[in-house]
């Protein structure tokens, strides 16, 4: 197969997405099956965020100082295959914090250095995201199978497969061209910040996303303790992964369509209004099959956010600091934001009987999300 060929580009994508969901999905209920309660729960997926902080923008600027974002996703997802198999065959708590965390954080932290070579390949980006949004769902409902059928700690064996397998379609594509100019212009992390913090709309993005992410980050982690405590099983969690990333897929195809109708403002908003919809559903805990039934408001809202921020941030940033922006928003995000909600919202289960609050703590981060998206303004017409 020829390199740098559509297969390899959406083979990345699918699989990437596909190991993603099996910690993504399912940590919180392994850790829950095993005995930890909310409180270690939280600290231990929090962590991932913390850690998180520090690598995604680390391998942002690795990626910009080197011109290889390929390179630097090859050796960050090769050290989260180490750090499964250890995270497999243990139980104590500090082992599992660190090496689920050092996993998830280097998956966030690689998520932008793959959607920008993406975005520079050949193709259609929308194409190749699409295979991203199949992978997880499949995975998804795999792993809650696997898990209810033959064991929880299956579900890291398809991490494995998934993992090397992106690792092998990385190798046959290609990192994003460099403009060429007269005069080599050296990489400078200090002058990359200095440029971003000067940058109002990119400053304001960076709040909406702590906000936005930090609640659907959240949600992302506790949906499968949640659906479990209203009567649900791990089979359960993975139809609703199945059905809401499912969704993501015609989303994804109308997505160069939308923007053209659309301004990245009025997307965010959108994006923000499904989002408290469904977390005020959820305040009401409904029964596992309701739950499932909203799946529309998951996929729709984080799909719609996660594929703006790729063109916005390359729109309203210098070329040669896009991977430091791409990481800096995740580690605000992802990282700092996720880790907020989730250490307040540990807290918030277990001093509650119900999980009401915590959706409605979800609630009121997305109505602040919604009311920074609008003062947000963009360059385009």
């Amino acid at each position: 197969m020829k390199k740098n060929s559509y297969l390899y580009h959406a083979g990345t994508s699918f699989f990437f997405y596909f190991a993603f969901a099996c910690y993504n999905a399912m940590l919180a209920l392994y850790l829950s099956d095993i005995h930890f309660n909310a409180q270690q729960i939280s600290l231990i997926t929090s962590s991932a965020p913390l850690f998180s902080i520090f690598a995604q923008p680390y391998l942002g600027t690795l990626a910009d100082r080197f011109r290889s974002p390929r390179k630097v996703s090859l050796v960050a997802l090769f050290i989260t295959v180490v750090m499964n198999m250890i995270f497999m065959f243990s139980h104590q708590l500090i082992i599992l914090l660190i090496t689920s965390a050092t996993i998830l954080a280097l998956f966030n932290a690689v998520t932008p250095l793959t959607d920008r070579i993406g975005v520079s390949s050949p193709y259609d980006f929308g194409k190749i995201r699409l295979w991203g949004s199949v992978g997880y769902a499949i995975s998804a409902q795999l792993c809650g199978l696997v898990y209810d059928v033959i064991a929880p700690i299956s579900i890291f064996v398809i991490f494995l497969f998934g993992t090397i397998t992106v690792l092998i379609c990385i190798l046959r594509v290609n990192d994003p061209e460099v403009v060429q100019t007269e005069t080599k212009v050296e990489y400078s992390s200090k002058e990359a910040y200095k440029s971003l913090f000067k940058n109002k709309q990119y400053i304001i993005f960076l709040l909406i996303s702590f906000f936005f992410w930090g609640a659907c980050t959240a949600n992302f982690t506790y949906i499968s303790v949640f659906i479990k405590s209203v009567g649900g099983t791990a089979s359960m969690v993975g139809t609703y992964q199945l059905f809401a990333t499912l969704f993501e897929v015609p989303a994804i195809l109308a997505t160069d369509f939308i923007i053209k109708k659309f301004s990245y403002k009025h997307i965010m908003l959108f994006a923000c209004a499904m989002s408290i919809v469904n977390f005020v559903w959820y305040a009401t805990l409904p029964n596992p099959n309701l739950i499932v039934a909203v799946f529309v408001f998951k996929g729709l809202s984080t799909i719609l956010f996660t594929m703006i921020t790729v063109r916005l941030i390359m729109e309203i940033v210098e070329d040669k600091y896009v991977s430091t922006a791409f990481g800096l928003q995740a580690t605000v995000g992802r990282g700092i934001g996720a880790a907020v909600v989730q250490l307040i919202g540990g807290k918030l289960i277990d001093s509650f009987s119900t999980m009401t609050p915590f959706y409605l703590f979800l609630s009121v981060l997305i109505v602040t999300a919604l009311v920074l998206s609008l003062t947000f303004k963009e360059k385009r017409a």
